[in-house]
């Protein structure tokens, strides 16, 4: 790291405390929130206030919620007859995803008796517990999640109540807003302060003669959004969740503005149209999302209402500022991050692996990044967001530590990416035999003096994919090092591998028979294999998968792997 960026780095964490410092005072002397009140001013049913279309719920985790499967962000957690909120888990991001109600849609989407009366009782549970001293129950952007997860609830738990029980939830409502209103500019984080943001403003459009809430909150929302969309529409995390979740936010609050008869600001509208584009642009042929820096998989029925008003036939091909590259040809998709990533503020969940590319066909994932681990501790999700969690180049050992793991740094900023510059390069040549892009990074130059470039070809039909990954010394000064790498393909969990023609190719099938031929050219000691692996993309939970790797050392000169996937047809459809 150069003296300037360490020098950045330290100004960073000083304004960083003293701002923590001033809000632990404001938080300090600022009077509880209460839940309860002696009388409820100004209420405006906010039935049909949220789009339900927004937050489609999955009725097998809801089924399995009620069963006992409390798993969320942060924690795997199965307790049979027992409340979630009666838990004992000291884990401040499974806490703030229990009590910011995101799970409650899954609840909502059981069967209309079921599913009312389940979704009433945790809401009344919740109030009354009044869990208004748990830290992470009272963050202005958990109490935004829970506002407007309740509010998109009502249709379906308002014929469960009584007309008493409806007057205690909207009360909740009401102290809760009230409460937000007074602290919804503290979060450190980005994406956290806007969520806040959307919430205050979405309770003012709830209550009526509460104006100021939306002047307020649409301020520190369009504030933000300048500060952390970019001009290709990507979040400044590049994340793909983020992204999602904003627009999600900001569809909402549109909706909601609507109903109330009041103007949407324009440089709202045009900033959600740039990232409805981005956003096709990073989702595979099947509709969902790619697993790039912490995204998790979201379905097409997810993503398609994010999506609404957009002309999904002329996706982009290319984002300049985010750096991501899609290939479409035929049925074929491939994602590529070819992103710059110089740290700082917003890579607090951002993946350190330049170049990682993912593969769908038709509606079948192939070739796949892991995706971040969410429920085995921060040294897992820190594994999981290092380079040998995705389908990319990376050295055994030795490599530079790409995160704040540890110290003052990584206490006051989080575990971010260091603010570093591996000089990621593209170039994309589309003709008529198809498209081809030619990237490099120089990520390895301080650890092993090498620079890493990657040339994929992908024809007109999309039946045929080549690549050519090279290492070449950084400098004329580089010193040569014998270090032993891998060249990853993690494979999708319903896609199996086997190995074939004495281990110069790989069979690939997918779950609906799509039959793929790896091939590779050995070179020195290179050798192709297939290894377990493990796939984290569903809800940030770990399950096992096979992974193609050339292993190989580093040559004194370059050093390169040609391989090449083809397209075999149906193999046969498997269950």
């Amino acid at each position: 790291m150069s003296r300037a960026r360490k020098l950045g780095l330290y100004l960073e964490i000083f304004s960083t405390m003293m701002r923590n410092i001033r809000v632990g005072l404001k938080r300090g002397l600022r009077r509880p929130a209460s839940l309860s009140s002696r009388r409820v001013s100004g209420i405006i049913d906010i039935t049909g206030l949220y789009p339900q279309a927004l937050t489609p719920g999955d009725t097998v985790r809801g089924e399995n919620w009620l069963a006992g499967d409390y798993t969320l962000p942060g924690a795997l957690v199965k307790v049979a007859n027992t409340s979630p909120f009666d838990v004992p888990v000291a884990n401040s991001k499974w806490l703030a995803s229990l009590h910011g109600f995101d799970w409650l849609r899954h609840i909502c989407a059981l069967s209309a008796q079921r599913g009312a009366t389940a979704a009433a009782f945790y809401v009344q549970d919740w109030i009354r517990r009044n869990p208004v001293r748990v830290k992470e129950a009272m963050r202005s952007d958990v109490i935004a999640r829970r506002l407007m997860n309740w509010s998109a609830a009502m249709p379906t738990i308002l014929p469960a109540l009584e007309r008493r029980e409806i007057d205690t939830i909207r009360q909740a409502l009401s102290q809760q807003s009230k409460y937000l209103a007074r602290c919804v500019d503290e979060e450190n984080d980005g994406v956290r302060r806007l969520t806040a943001a959307f919430g205050l403003a979405y309770a003012g459009l709830a209550f009526s003669g509460d104006g100021q809430w939306v002047r307020q909150g649409v301020e520190v929302i369009l504030r933000e959004l300048r500060r952390q969309i970019l001009a290709d529409g990507g979040h400044v995390s590049r994340s793909p969740a983020s992204l999602a979740d904003i627009l999600n936010l900001i569809l909402a609050l549109e909706a909601a503005m609507q109903a109330r008869t009041v103007q949407v600001p324009a440089t709202l509208v045009e900033t959600r149209k740039r990232m409805q584009a981005m956003l096709a642009l990073i989702c595979h042929s099947d509709g969902g999302l790619g697993l790039f820096n912490g995204a998790t998989a979201r379905a097409a029925t997810e993503i398609a209402p994010l999506l609404a008003g957009l002309d999904t036939k002329n996706v982009m091909s290319y984002a300049q500022r985010s750096g991501y590259q899609r290939l479409a040809c035929g049925k074929l998709c491939l994602l590529v991050d070819a992103g710059q990533t110089s740290g700082g503020a917003g890579t607090e969940m951002s993946h350190a692996a330049p170049l990682s590319l993912e593969m769908s066909y038709a509606q079948d994932r192939i070739l796949v990044n892991c995706g971040p681990n969410l429920v085995h501790g921060e040294k897992w999700h820190l594994a999981s967001r290092g380079v040998a969690a995705h389908s990319a180049f990376g050295f055994d050992a030795d490599m530079s530590d790409p995160f704040l793991r540890s110290g003052l740094a990584a206490r006051v900023l989080g575990h971010r990416l260091k603010p570093e510059n591996w000089h990621v390069t593209c170039r994309r040549v589309e003709d008529a035999t198809g498209v081809w892009l030619e990237t490099s990074h120089d990520q390895f130059a301080a650890s092993h003096g090498v620079r890493y470039n990657r040339r994929l070809f992908v024809d007109t039909t999309g039946e045929d994919l080549r690549g050519e990954d090279m290492l070449m010394p950084a400098s004329s000064k580089s010193k040569y090092i014998a270090a032993r790498f891998h060249l990853r393909f993690h494979l999708h969990p319903q896609v199996s591998a086997t190995l074939q023609a004495g281990g110069s190719s790989v069979l690939v099938v997918s779950h609906s028979g799509h039959g793929w031929q790896f091939r590779f050219a050995p070179q020195a000691d290179q050798i192709l294999k297939i290894e377990e692996s493990v796939f984290m993309g569903d809800e940030g939970i770990p399950q096992r998968c096979q992974q193609i790797a050339i292993a190989g050392t580093l040559q004194p000169k370059d050093t390169q792997m040609k391989w090449a996937m083809r397209y075999v047809g149906r193999i046969g459809r498997r269950r």
